[in-house]
């Protein structure tokens, strides 16, 4: 027996996901979802701040502009996650993928 919610005498349609305040609110209470479109968005501000990130700045200093830069984006509404093994693993992968990226470009 499916419940239905009504306003105004209409039904409200259900629907699987939904962006409600730079957050994807899903169904099922997975934030696999969510997870995937935030690392999309940092990757994307990777690429927007590469020629500054991947500079022969001092170590230290480049490790504070990448997670200024991207570590930020990714992490936005990170308290709210409810993280299994499969997410945290690809979390820390996006994590590493910046710290390559940013030094591996450095070095050339």
């Amino acid at each position: 027996m499916q419940k239905f919610v009504m306003t105004d005498h209409k039904q409200l349609e259900n629907v699987k996901h939904l962006n409600y305040l730079c957050s994807m609110v899903t169904n099922d209470a997975m934030c696999t979802r969510e997870i995937k479109s935030r690392v999309a968005m940092a990757q994307a501000v990777f690429y927007k701040k590469k020629a500054l990130l991947t500079r022969k700045f001092d170590l230290n200093l480049r490790k504070k502009l990448t997670k200024c830069c991207t570590w930020s984006t990714e992490l936005y509404g990170a308290e709210t996650w409810t993280l299994r093994k499969v997410e945290h693993k690809y979390l820390e992968a996006f994590e590493m993928w910046c710290i390559g990226g940013s030094f591996r470009q450095a070095a050339l």
